[in-house]
């Protein structure tokens, strides 16, 4: 058949490829870049090779499918992620990079297609395949990073000491009989130096102004466009009104998603976590005020079980973040699936219709009230809490954060758990705003909500960011939509138009950093 010859082409062409000198450097990027570049590797070039190439291969799948189904779809390669990333990952390739290959990827996605088919033979229903998928790729990755030094055996090694010290009844740093006490110096009676003056608030925070800032002056040009545009921005009460709920979605997830990235991770798993509450959601309330009472504490707590298996997944058993979030994400997909039988039943109820879409005074809706309040918040989480301070630690460096003092497994739980009650927060709040569940109502939101940390002025390595400089990245895009939704143009050149100006603008903010 037609599809094994393509493959085997492709796979001829790989094998031409990896014995080039290319295909040298290849391997020898993804396995050290620092010594890939000391040997003289052009690192920059071999990069964007790669990353050619890969498009090249993307756009020949598009025309493949294309082809097979008889039609074209611009949407087909939206569920395609996460059997990507897990035929690649069960045909043995190190996501670290500088292991594995095509022919591998190649059986790996054979496998992936016989699970399935198997479980269709069974009669199981289709939707337990991104159930499948998912448990795979976790399955995948444990396997692929299972060794002597791994995370799994260090923590094996450590749960281990910890047994071993509490039947004994130490502490676990006793077992070495080795006294760990620090000598401290006696300190020097000095004559104590008068206190200086304390800075003035920009000097204090500039580092912080000077990332959060931009956000800022860009959405009052973006303002400033839609009120010559459009003519009904700066002194309409209905379009601040409307920029302020229209944000606020955006501005729950930054919260979450951002303090995912500040630790260095990203959480994939927003998307589900979001479709999955909302639809729970109806489905217990439909339509009740009081079953609001409950059914909202039962998806915080359904919440908070899925940030502690991303965490776990990624602090005890070793597996990427971007694997561990991805493969969830796909396992949620499969359960609201089933949960809902593929048509989403239940309302919103009236009270939470209200918060989401009435009026104060008919200027005001409840929602903003509470935003403030939720800033506010997110703030002084981020900026004069314990936790807060941790996080930014792990950001800067996780072996610096371990000799702090830092308990990072338990920090970096907490900042999954965080994000997933702030997802499910979003499924409710959505859930109320257009008055039911629908399925992928997250789908739209996982791009916004890492672009909006960025945009905001953290970088997307960790360790630098702040919440106002978020809360300006979603205030930003959300003008943005506002404006480009108020034009003729259609829908997908409004998207490009969109993606363009988030990249024009993390590009700039990029340059601010290397100046």
């Amino acid at each position: 058949p037609m599809p094994l010859v393509v493959i085997g082409v492709g796979l001829l062409a790989w094998f031409w490829l990896k014995g080039t000198r290319f295909g040298t450097a290849l391997y020898a990027l993804g396995s050290d870049p620092e010594s890939a570049a000391s040997v003289g590797i052009n690192v920059v070039l071999v990069r964007f090779a790669v990353y050619v190439i890969a498009g090249g291969c993307y756009g020949l799948a598009g025309v493949f499918i294309s082809a097979q189904t008889g039609s074209g779809d611009p949407l087909v390669g939206n569920p395609l992620l996460l059997s990507m990333f897990a035929a690649v990952v069960v045909g043995g390739t190190r996501l670290g990079g500088g292991q594995g290959g095509p022919v591998g990827s190649v059986f790996g996605a054979y496998i992936l297609m016989i699970v399935v088919n198997i479980l269709l033979v069974l009669n199981v229903s289709a939707y337990y395949a991104t159930i499948a998928e998912g448990t795979i790729l976790v399955l995948a990755a444990l396997a692929g990073s299972i060794s002597h030094a791994s995370v799994l055996a260090v923590q094996l090694r450590a749960a281990r000491a910890r047994l071993a010290a509490w039947r004994a009844g130490i502490l676990p740093s006793q077992l070495e009989r080795v006294d760990r006490r620090l000598k401290i110096a006696e300190p020097a009676h000095a004559q104590r130096s008068p206190a200086s003056p304390r800075p003035a608030f920009h000097l204090r925070n500039a580092e912080t102004l000077r990332y959060a800032l931009p956000a800022y002056v860009c959405l009052l040009l973006i303002v400033l466009v839609t009120q010559i545009w459009l003519g009904r921005a700066i002194l309409n009460p209905g379009y601040w009104n409307s920029l302020l709920v229209l944000s606020s979605f955006l501005a729950v997830l930054a919260l979450g998603q951002g303090t995912v990235i500040l630790t260095g991770g990203l959480d994939l798993s927003v998307p589900w976590t979001i479709g999955i509450s909302g639809i729970i959601l109806a489905g217990m309330v439909n339509g009740s005020d009081a079953a609001l009472v409950y059914a909202l504490p039962v998806v915080l707590v359904m919440a908070c079980a899925i940030g502690f298996a991303n965490g776990f997944g990624i602090v005890y058993l070793g597996i990427s973040p971007i694997v561990m979030t991805l493969a969830t994400n796909g396992i949620l997909q499969g359960c609201a699936l089933l949960y809902s039988q593929g048509t989403p039943a239940g309302f919103s109820s009236p009270m939470l219709r209200w918060v989401m879409t009435a009026k104060l005074a008919g200027l005001l809706t409840p929602i903003v009230l509470l935003m403030v309040v939720f800033v506010v918040a997110a703030v002084l989480l981020l900026g004069r809490t314990p936790f807060g301070r941790r996080v930014y630690g792990i950001g800067n460096g996780l072996r610096a954060a371990r000799l702090s003092g830092i308990g990072v497994e338990r920090t970096l739980i907490l900042v999954y758990m965080l994000s997933a009650v702030c997802a499910a927060v979003v499924g409710v709040m959505l859930t109320g705003f257009s008055g039911q569940a629908s399925l992928g109502m997250g789908d739209d939101y996982l791009l916004p909500s890492i672009a909006v940390v960025v945009v905001g002025g953290a970088l997307i390595t960790g360790g630098r960011g702040h919440y106002l400089g978020m809360l300006g990245g979603v205030l930003l895009l959300t003008a943005l939509q506002m404006l480009l939704a108020g034009t003729t143009l259609p829908y997908a050149t409004r998207a490009i138009l969109y993606g363009l100006v988030v990249l024009g603008a993390v590009m700039a903010l990029r340059e601010r950093r290397l100046q």
